[in-house]
């Protein structure tokens, strides 16, 4: 992010181009949500801002040697609950909304995402077009996640869906932030570190 990039400034941390380079020693994102058991996360769920991207956040993480996730104790959990948001192409979105609604009929509401005002199905008179030019749409479940893969399985075999916000890479540790001080957990339930 700007953010970042100027704080590494700032603090004379040298910065490059990520078409530079095709390999990362490291990268660690703060995500919406991760699940408990296998440390699959979510990112994007909060309204883009500028330049960001689900796209190129997830390339920057699959690029990388070592991968750790940041979140707070109850972004740590069993049970996941909240949106997960899908970047789809915006040429017949309502047919894609359509067809991404199928497999979670029931369980979750298909909405587009909008860059002002308030959100509905219809994404307002103003959705969101990402930097790439296209759609967000927020998959809002009413009922528990039951499994962040298979959600992501369910996704990615719907045309015209471009990427989503799941990220399962390993393997991958995350850092658990709670009152009680820092958890080191990794995707390998044997290697936990402390307790959450």
């Amino acid at each position: 992010s700007v953010v970042s990039a100027s704080e590494a400034a700032k603090a004379g941390i040298p910065l490059g181009e990520l078409g530079n380079s095709s390999q990362i020693d490291f990268a660690f994102d703060d995500v919406d949500i991760i699940e408990e058991r296998t440390l699959i996360s979510v990112i994007g769920c909060q309204r883009l801002q500028g330049e960001e991207s689900i796209i190129q956040e997830k390339l920057v993480l699959s690029m990388a040697d070592q991968l750790v996730f940041m979140v707070t104790e109850n972004q740590y959990k069993r049970g996941l609950e909240g949106s997960i948001p899908v970047v789809i192409e915006s040429l017949n979105w309502l047919e894609i909304a359509e067809e991404i609604d199928d497999p979670f009929l029931g369980d979750a509401e298909v909405w587009r995402r909008p860059s002002i005002g308030h959100a509905d199905p219809l994404g307002g008179d103003f959705p969101l077009v990402t930097s790439e030019g296209h759609n967000i749409l927020d998959v809002i479940f009413t009922s528990p996640i039951a499994s962040l893969a298979e959600v992501a399985e369910s996704l990615e075999k719907v045309d015209g869906v471009v990427e989503h916000g799941v990220v399962s890479k390993f393997p991958c540790k995350a850092i658990v932030a709670s009152e009680s001080g820092l958890s080191i957990v990794d995707n390998i339930p044997t290697n936990a570190v402390g307790g959450v």
